[in-house]
Parts: C-alpha cells; structure tokens; sequence
C-alpha cells in the first residue's frame, strides 16, 4: 500500500477530474493521501476534498512562504487564529500546520529583505502553532538552506517533514542532529536524471525517515515526464519503485517501511 504524503488535489488540472483522480489512485494501489493547504483559502479546499474522499484521506492547514512575503507582519496572530480554528474544529481531518517554511527563489523584486523577514517570521508563527496542537508542521525550503537551519534551531519543532527534499546529504544529516522527529519527503524530482545529490540522500537516510510525495499536480516523475503535464497522486508508484532501486532493503521492506513511516509521521492509525 502507498501514501502519497503531499498534494494538491484541489489545484486546477485536478479539481475537475477529482473522481478520475481517484480511480487512479486505487488502481495504482495509492490508498491514502494528505492534501496540502498552501494558503487560508486552499486550506479550505483541501479540507473539502479530504472530507470528500472519506476515510483515506486528510489534509493540512497552512500558509506556504511564497504567499505570505507581502503580507504585513502585524497580520500574523490573525492568520494564525484561523489556522488554529480551522485545525482544533477538524481534528478528524487536520493533520498538519504548512505547507511553511522559506522560499528565496521566489522573492518579490526589490523587496528581497522584506519578503525574507517576514517568510521567517510566518515561518516561526506555524512551527510553535504545530508544537502547540502536536501535529506536524510541513517545511518548505528552497535557496534558503542556512536561514532554514539557524531557524529550525531556535523553534520547538516537534514532528517536522522536510517535503520535496532537493538538497544533500550533508544538509539531511545537520537536520536529523537537530532536536525533533524530522522526515524528509521524496517526490518525482528523486527519479530525475540530474539529481543525484538528492538519489544519494535517499541511499544514505535511515530508512524510517522517509516518506514519499507527488506534489501533484507540479513535477511529474521521470517515467510519465514525456507523457503528461499534469502530475497525480496515483504516480507515488513511480517514486516509490525507483526508491527500491536506490536501497539495499528488499523491496518488500522498503514498502511496507515508507507506510508505517507515513502514518507515523502524521499520526493517523496505520
């Protein structure tokens, strides 16, 4: 069984064929699925589609850094208060605070100190939210490794998934001294043929920390990447047959190993 642990399954390219969607997940055997808010609005939506799905899946609330960098900081104990709303309200459904963390690749122009300060300081806000109603906070990092790790050192990160891990060994290594119960999250970029920086990661982890993600609908993996646009939840299936090829385990163990992970990192009963 797999857990596609990070998508979007209400963005455009996915909403419309929600039931096809679907169909696609089961017979890929992707049986579960979090879908991630990435803004107070697609918070909701997410939460819709996981109380649509039913049973097998949940969602997040959170608001990922590249929509919060023009936002005034005094705004921050406002969104946090909806965050927090929305979560206590569906704790049947709401397993984590993010997608969060800090985005330096897509600073607005002009304001690059601006956006940095503020992506830090929502950042902050959504890790001692997650602390506080123990559930997982979703860090999103991109060109932003050292301010990421000065961060992540001073907040109370209690359970943490590094989703879309892009970086090196070295940088998965300092997080997992850090204090916490990190994961670190695949997607399709693992069977790229340039990253092999992220492939030797994947080797070099322990095996319980690693969760497996589509990021659907964006980065389609390696095997589908010249056939469709679009990335799906039901493409996990990809990411998780060009893991075993990376591990030594036998494959069985190696699946069965990224389930438990996954239902262990978010807390929902295996």
């Amino acid at each position: 069984m797999i857990f596609d642990t990070h998508c979007h399954g209400y963005w455009r390219g996915l909403r419309d064929r929600r039931e096809e969607v679907r169909r696609n997940m089961l017979a890929a055997g992707v049986v579960r699925s979090i879908q991630i808010g990435a803004d107070y609005a697609s918070s909701l939506q997410a939460l819709e589609l996981a109380r649509d799905w039913g049973e097998h899946t949940w969602c997040t609330a959170g608001i990922h850094p590249t929509d919060c960098q023009e936002c005034a900081p005094g705004s921050i104990p406002g969104w946090m208060e909806k965050l927090e709303e929305t979560a206590r309200g569906n704790r049947d459904k709401v397993v984590g605070i993010g997608e969060t963390g800090l985005d330096y690749y897509h600073l607005v122009p002009g304001k690059e100190e601006e956006g940095k300060r503020v992506q830090r300081e929502f950042f902050a806000a959504q890790a001692e939210l997650a602390r506080s109603l123990d559930l997982a906070l979703v860090i999103h990092t991109r060109d932003a490794a050292a301010d990421m790790l000065a961060l992540m050192r001073t907040l109370p990160i209690g359970r943490a998934v590094i989703h879309c891990y892009s970086q090196d060994p070295a940088f998965a290594r300092t997080l997992m001294a850090l204090p916490g119960e990190i994961y670190f999250s695949f997607s399709g970029v693992l069977t790229y043929k340039n990253a092999r920086l992220v492939q030797q990661t994947a080797r070099e982890l322990p095996l319980d920390r690693i969760l497996l993600e589509t990021d659907a609908p964006f980065l389609p993996p390696q095997a589908v990447r010249n056939r469709v646009s679009v990335n799906e939840p039901a493409f996990t299936r990809h990411i998780l047959d060009f893991l075993q090829t990376l591990r030594d385990e036998p494959t069985g163990e190696v699946e069965q190993a990224v389930w438990d992970n996954s239902n262990r990192a978010f807390r929902i009963p295996a």
